[in-house]
């Protein structure tokens, strides 16, 4: 697969400043929010720009989470919202349109040096409980279980909650590190022998650094993603404060057409029609 890093990131973004532009500026395009999104559309920003001189599209390297990028195209400080869940009833009360463009895995994410490749739902329950505390109990290396996971707000932890049936009313031990962002659990995991919630676009991105652990047996490859087998999946969504047009409409119409489908497709996601 295709990989990318820190450089296409640096290319892409040398600032972002909400608010500084006016909204409809022609040729710029701000995007923010989710913070899991972010290196797949930077990837398709620079593409895009690549045969597009005459637009700009900023993506922040921040992350202000799904609400946040939800709330910024609402209040036109963004052109595009980056969400990665469903729009709440509240949220759609304020006239935006939401394009689905990419389905991703939420994995089980692992240091590559724990020699762990796979997890059963129970053993994963009895980590986030307190209840396994070596790594040795998994049949991985020595030392003791660094486990991550995310606020109760987060739209992953939301999917983990719904999914994994031994986690629906499940309490987290009080050494459970929360990370408030997928960006920093992304350096968590790839720095440390930690374990912790991410998705397959982010594993992807690694170079090796982390790997998605089987779940119950299953590996969310892309095949098991698109054919359903791997059932825990998370949608990316661009939002606009209604119908996308001008710059924006150029470029979402670049991510949903063949170019960016086989861009999605290379960068650890499964696209959407």
């Amino acid at each position: 697969m295709k990989k990318y890093g820190l450089l296409t990131i640096f290319f892409v973004i040398i600032a972002f400043t909400v608010g500084s532009v006016s909204a409809a500026e022609k040729g710029k395009v701000r995007l923010a929010g989710s913070g899991g999104m972010i290196p797949l559309l930077t990837e398709l920003a620079k593409v895009y720009m690549a045969d597009h001189s005459d637009v700009l599209v900023v993506v922040s390297q921040a992350s202000i989470q799904s609400a946040g990028g939800i709330m910024g195209a609402a209040k036109g400080e963004l052109e595009i919202g980056m969400a990665n869940r469903p729009l709440k009833d509240e949220e759609l009360s304020l006239g935006l349109e939401t394009t689905e463009i990419a389905r991703v895995g939420v994995v089980v994410g692992a240091n590559k040096n724990l020699s762990l490749h796979e997890i059963s739902s129970e053993n994963l329950c009895k980590v986030y409980e307190g209840k396994i505390k070596k790594w040795s109990e998994l049949g991985g290396s020595e030392g003791a279980v660094v486990a991550l996971s995310k606020s109760e707000k987060d739209a992953t932890k939301e999917v983990i909650r719904k999914n994994i049936s031994c986690f629906k009313n499940l309490k987290e031990a009080d050494t459970i590190v929360v990370v408030p962002t997928s960006p920093q659990t992304a350096k968590a995991l790839s720095n440390s022998k930690a374990i912790g919630f991410t998705d397959t676009a982010t594993v992807d991105n690694s170079n090796g650094a982390i790997i998605a652990l089987k779940l119950d047996g299953i590996e969310p490859s892309s095949e098991n993603i698109r054919s359903g087998k791997y059932k825990i999946l998370q949608s990316y969504r661009l939002v606009t404060k209604g119908k996308p047009s001008g710059a924006s409409k150029g470029f979402i119409d670049f991510i949903k057409g063949p170019k960016g489908k086989k861009l999605i497709e290379t960068n650890g996601a499964v696209p959407v029609k």
